[in-house]
């Protein structure tokens, strides 16, 4: 019955090609080693090859051993090649900060993956059965998951990362290893109220069962099957969503705030999520880093402000002008400080930033029609003192803001205008002797403003530049 219920489920969700090589992962308990026999009987019908991997994660000294010994003698029975590491969770744990579950989990990935490389293996084949997934589903409930948590583990995950006994529950397992006698070991931590997961399996669940639903695992069980399900759907329509919707060139993500808005709420948090997967890409680290952030941009999309730049934790540069929203990852090297004395008239390149100054002497009316073009500043030539230089933001910084009576913070200028800290270093400064004349791109200082007194106009001009150095 077990190997039939096994069988549908590889079936099912097709777990398993002709010809597949699977990395077995097998600690010795009897899921693992029940898992090693069933595979091992469908070797013939596939045309499996497998590979027996064990991990001492260096936890428990005195079972380890035996462990181990128990896992390779039956490999050898079996005739199939064995993998054994050593790891050290502990001494990783506290290097990384992470929980000893987390670092375990970790270690054994990476041992798995290298085996896949070694063996050109395609799947990685792990025991975990239908208790498993029910508590693993009351955790992330708990703890506060949405629908991509509560659909629990996948039967394949990656296309590699199968798991044949997800439906079938722990007590068919024991009774399937007791009547084929197949050996395993207990791993006694499982009945220590130590862990959060041993805990629900051994007081909440049974107490649940007893007292308010009998059929409780059943039940949550299929919420699971059916909430992965939805979770396919929904997770499809935000695919086709993201591909109608969101431009990509060059690591910078852009999608029209008004397309964003026609989507339904559950498509819009996905958008966001698949945007955040592409830049921060898909391992383990990034995804908790996405989670944590999309619900950030997300807020920030329900406001009304026509321009918001942000800089969010996880890497990530936001900007909503009007009706253009962009995402990239921040980062590549930074911008090195810079100060170069500017040609004047003339042209002069700025290899730091890649940009090019352009500076002419004219009259009022050939300068004053450009005095609104962001990347050109309209000066009073007699106010400023040559020879006039760029360079990048320095700490102390000030200018007089046109307009205003006293001098501000060039660091407070960019936090008022939202300029991510990482932008800062790419916006030049022009100086005049020791003022800073203009904030290029933003504001020029109010000292060097063209008035009715003026008689000669410098006109500045920023543009991006094509020119190559050598």
């Amino acid at each position: 019955m077990l190997f039939k219920e096994v069988k549908r489920t590889i079936d099912r969700n097709h777990l398993l090609k002709k010809g597949d090589r699977v990395i077995v992962g097998v600690s010795g308990g009897v899921d693992s080693m029940v898992l090693l026999h069933l595979l091992d009987a469908c070797r013939q019908e596939f045309g499996l090859s497998l590979i027996v991997a064990h991990v001492n994660h260096g936890l428990r000294p005195d079972e380890a051993k035996k462990e181990a010994d128990l896992v390779r003698s039956e490999s050898e029975r079996l005739v199939l090649p064995f993998e054994y590491r050593k790891v050290d969770v502990e001494e990783f744990r506290k290097r990384k900060g992470l929980s000893v579950q987390d670092a375990a989990r970790r270690l054994r990935f990476d041992f798995f993956n290298s085996l896949l490389l070694k063996y050109d293996a395609q799947k990685i084949a792990l025991g975990h059965n239908a208790d498993d997934q029910v508590e693993t589903v009351l955790m992330r409930m708990i703890r506060g998951s949405g629908l991509r948590g509560l659909k629990g583990m996948l039967p394949i995950r990656e296309g590699k990362v199968i798991r044949p006994l997800l439906e079938v529950w722990r007590t068919e397992i024991d009774s399937f290893a007791e009547k084929n006698r197949i050996p395993f070991l207990l791993d006694l931590t499982n009945l220590q109220g130590d862990y959060f997961r041993n805990r629900l399996r051994l007081a909440l669940i049974p107490l649940i069962e007893k007292e308010y639903q009998p059929g409780f695992k059943a039940v949550v069980l299929r919420a699971s099957r059916i909430l992965r399900d939805e979770d396919d759907c929904l997770d499809g329509m935000a695919e086709k969503a993201y591909q109608k919707v969101v431009q990509e060139e060059k690591g910078s993500f852009s999608f029209r705030f008004s397309d964003y808005r026609s989507l339904h709420k559950a498509i819009q948090w996905r958008l966001i999520q698949k945007v955040l997967g592409r830049i921060l890409g898909e391992e383990k680290d990034a995804e908790k880093e996405k989670w944590r952030n999309v619900g950030l941009i997300s807020r920030q999309l329900e406001g009304v402000s026509s321009s918001i730049r942000l800089e969010f934790s996880c890497g990530v540069w936001f900007e909503k002008r009007y009706d253009l929203i962009t995402l990239r990852r921040c980062g590549g090297p930074g911008v090195p400080p810079f100060e170069v004395e500017l040609v004047s008239p003339g042209r002069t390149f700025i290899s730091e930033i890649e940009r090019e100054v352009a500076i002419e002497e004219c009259d009022w009316n050939d300068g004053g029609e450009l005095s609104g073009v962001p990347d050109t500043a309209i000066l009073d030539y007699q106010s400023l003192t040559f020879p006039l230089k760029m360079r990048n933001f320095r700490a102390g910084d000030r200018f007089q803001p046109l307009g205003t009576r006293g001098t501000q913070k060039v660091k407070d200028f960019f936090i008022d205008h939202k300029i991510p800290k990482f932008e800062r270093a790419k916006i030049p400064l022009l100086i005049s002797g020791k003022m800073i004349a203009w904030v290029g791109g933003y504001r020029i200082d109010e000292r060097v403003k063209v008035t009715e007194k003026t008689q000669t106009i410098l006109r500045i001009q920023l543009s991006q530049s094509t020119m190559i150095q050598k």
